[in-house]
């Protein structure tokens, strides 16, 4: 059994802790295919780099796509803009994990406040309309967004501009993520840990939850947890 944590806030990670995407790809290849374009997989490395610019603020989506678009062989403007409006539907089909609706609600009503600190190339306002299909789009006390901040987890300012409006200290808050330097990066500031649908075994936090309704009686609203 565990301490029951004595916590004032939870600041969550969104993609991959609230949602993921299982189709990702599942739009795009089959377009690809169409065109007549090489299955060959563009460079990793580089597409990585225009996602870092991308949730930096660095590029915008557009010039993202496009640039993705163009990695994968597309090019010519109707091309483009087809393209643009597939990876737009990509992005917006997101899956949000059991149970996440019924715990952010319990957590809210049992006076927690909640915030979001998100690496990211969507507006604040686009991931709030997919939060409003499963009703949580009005639980929310910040809302810090990469691209719109111009900087990433994990970066310390990040989390402290989640924070700030929150009125808590770090101490008094937790993280939940999945990614070991993003979790890390809450640490440095003093934020108690949570790890939830890792990355992979070996990525550390101060606590490991299964499930996201595991979060309930981790802050003291059920039953003790298990620890992991």
């Amino acid at each position: 059994m565990t301490a029951i944590l004595n916590l004032r806030a939870l600041l969550f990670d969104a993609g991959d802790v609230i949602y993921h995407r299982p189709r990702r790809g599942a739009r795009l290849k089959p377009f690809l295919a169409q065109m007549g374009l090489p299955k060959t997989a563009p460079d990793a490395a580089a597409l990585a780099e225009l996602k870092r610019q991308a949730h930096a603020g660095e590029i915008s989506k557009k010039q993202y796509q496009d640039e993705v678009l163009a990695l994968n062989g597309v090019s010519g403007n109707a091309a483009r803009l087809a393209g643009r409006r597939i990876l737009d539907d990509e992005q917006r089909d997101v899956e949000f994990f059991a149970g996440v609706p019924e715990t952010l609600r319990r957590l809210k009503a049992a006076g927690l406040r909640l915030g979001i600190v998100t690496n990211t190339f969507d507006a604040t306002a686009d991931k709030l309309d997919w939060f409003k299909r499963v009703g949580i789009d009005d639980l929310w006390d910040s809302f810090a967004t990469s691209c719109e901040l111009k900087v990433c987890k994990p970066d310390a300012r990040i989390y402290l501009a989640a924070l700030r409006p929150l009125g808590v200290r770090a101490d008094h808050a937790g993280f939940v993520g999945h990614a070991a330097a993003e979790l890390q990066g809450a640490k440095d500031l003093g934020l108690v840990t949570i790890a939830f649908n890792r990355d992979d075994p070996a990525v550390p936090a101060d606590h490991i939850i299964a499930e996201f309704s595991d979060l309930l009686p981790l802050v003291g609203l059920g039953v003790y947890a298990v620890e992991n």
